[in-house]
């Protein structure tokens, strides 16, 4: 199997105003996916990511708070899926429900395996 990136991408003022029980409703959602991912043999890892950040730019490394105030989606989290192609590891991620409940975008990508280069 190869190995994909699942990053999630939320409304983060949104997120923001999830009561302690939307967010405990959030949580058990995510370990429930994952139980089932575990399960099939199509999780490797991944977590939630803290809203403050730096951002790093250009040639002169450039250091700003990040993700940027006025962005209305931030990376929220990430998960590593284990699929036999894009489009399983895209069949897979329609099951997060970051989709439902925070109504997220998800970008999924292929990781390179670089000793296998």
């Amino acid at each position: 199997m190869k190995e994909y990136l699942m990053l999630i991408r939320s409304n983060a003022e949104a997120e923001q105003d999830f009561s302690p029980e939307e967010m405990q409703k959030a949580i058990a959602a995510h370990r429930e996916w994952i139980e089932k991912l575990v399960a099939n043999g199509n999780f490797k890892g991944g977590n939630p990511l803290m809203p403050e950040g730096k951002t790093i730019r250009g040639h002169d490394t450039l250091v700003t708070d990040g993700p940027y105030v006025e962005l209305k989606e931030a990376i929220s989290g990430y998960y590593f899926l284990l699929a036999n192609s894009l489009e399983e590891a895209t069949e897979i991620s329609k099951g997060c429900p970051s989709l439902t409940m925070e109504q997220a975008t998800l970008e999924i990508r292929e990781v390179i395996d670089v000793d296998k280069e």
